[in-house]
């Protein structure tokens, strides 16, 4: 039954029991470790940029890089989880991305950094197609919402936790020895630990493609919701993906904040998102049930204010300031991708779920990340840091939220061709 027409919500608890508690929670922390990475990146910017001897704007690269990698190698893993047992993909996906992770440590120049986070970003591609596929699969469609959103979750945590480890790492080890290099080489312990857990997680029973992957690509764009969340993740990925970094940067510069500080401010920052996942996860389960083309408003609003609150930060005149909007522009990103997640979940058939979830990071990391690297990157030059994001986040994030609004209409016939 479509989850769109169940009458009666299913309680939490009998979500998680019926999937297993214990596939949510390796892959809650293998999220919570992902996001990790990424914000201890982002925090140690100008730092890794000084210690390697690299501008502003190639750290921005680096940073995105990535992420860019998720995106490419994104599909081919998607393709694969749609033929092949998913937890093992994400397994041995993850211990790639923990061995990069600690190697990062020792990178000596700008093209060491680029080897260490293109490999790094291949293991953690399978975050998308693989995890969120295997959640949807696992778990019943009326808690569909908040498991994304418990998945989500990881994420904002992790953007808490990631700051307050660069903040002890700063804190605790002299800066003549880099600490920004002993964080990268903790972080992968974890990671690594998780990655051999996964690899005994249970596969959920399902039909597997036939399809060839020119064929599931082509399906795929015969669903009119689904092309056009893939163009509107597109647009909100240039806020997403680099203006984090341009803010950072406007942090140390314009506001004074070391690594230590700007770890703590990325943080209380991040309480935000985690209110916002589960508020997105929450309302999407609600919305669904009553009018599924609401959950695209949802996300629309979400992803707007995100973009304003973006550029509102880049003028903050202190930082008080500066964490009031970042709470609130953590909770819209977190609102507005959950929601999201559960359309393209709802809208694509099984047997292409891992492959649409693939090209999800695709639009997002490769036409909003190198996108916009290189569209902030040109603002920046013309017109300097904070102009550059007062102008690029606002108005990528804008268009997003309408191109959403354009495609909520598509919703009910998408829906009604998908047999679950």
């Amino acid at each position: 039954m479509p989850l769109s027409q169940q009458s009666a919500p299913t309680s939490l608890r009998k979500v998680l029991a019926a999937g297993g508690r214990a596939t949510i929670g390796v892959l809650v922390g293998l999220q919570v470790l992902d996001s990790v990475d990424n914000v201890m990146f982002v925090v140690f910017a100008p730092e890794i940029r000084e210690s390697l001897g690299i501008s502003t704007a190639a750290v921005g690269v680096l940073g995105a890089l990535a992420g860019v990698m998720v995106a490419l190698a994104a599909l081919p893993l998607g393709l694969l989880g749609d033929r092949h047992r998913r937890t093992t993909i994400a397994g041995v996906a993850t211990l790639v991305w923990a061995t990069a992770a600690g190697v990062l440590g020792t990178v000596q120049n700008l093209w060491q950094a680029v080897a260490v986070r293109v490999v790094a970003g291949v293991g953690k591609a399978n975050e998308g197609p693989i995890q969120s596929s295997l959640l949807v699969d696992a778990y019943p469609p009326a808690g569909r919402g908040r498991v994304l959103g418990l998945h989500r979750g990881g994420q904002p945590l992790g953007i808490v936790t990631g700051p307050l480890l660069a903040a002890a790492f700063a804190a605790f080890i002299p800066e003549e020895h880099e600490p920004w290099r002993w964080a990268f080489g903790f972080l992968a312990v974890p990671a690594l630990l998780l990655g051999l857990v996964a690899l005994r997680l249970p596969e959920p029973v399902r039909e597997h493609s036939t399809a060839t992957p020119r064929g599931a690509v082509k399906d795929l764009r015969k669903i009119p919701t689904f092309v056009g969340v893939m163009v509107a993740l597109g647009a909100f990925g240039i806020s997403v993906t680099t203006v984090p970094i341009y803010l950072n940067v406007i942090l140390e510069e314009q506001l004074g904040q070391g690594a230590a500080a700007r770890g703590v401010i990325t943080a209380v920052c991040a309480v935000g998102g985690l209110l916002g996942a589960a508020l997105g996860g929450i309302s999407s389960d609600r919305l669904f049930r009553r009018s599924p083309p609401a959950c695209l408003h949802l996300a629309a609003g979400a992803l707007s204010v995100l973009g304003i609150g973006f550029a509102a930060q880049a003028y903050a005149p202190d930082v008080t300031t500066y964490v009031v909007i970042g709470v609130v522009t953590q909770a819209m990103t977190f609102a507005g991708i959950v929601p999201l997640s559960l359309v393209v979940a709802s809208v694509t058939p099984k047997e292409f779920r891992a492959t649409a979830f693939a090209l999800v990071g695709v639009f997002t990391a490769v036409v909003g990340g190198l996108g916009g690297a290189a569209l902030t990157g040109v603002a920046e030059r013309l017109w300097g840091v904070q102009t550059a994001v007062a102008v690029v986040a606002p108005a990528a994030s804008i268009i997003a939220g309408l191109v959403l609004i354009g495609t909520a209409r598509h919703v009910p016939h998408d829906l009604a061709r998908v047999v679950r």
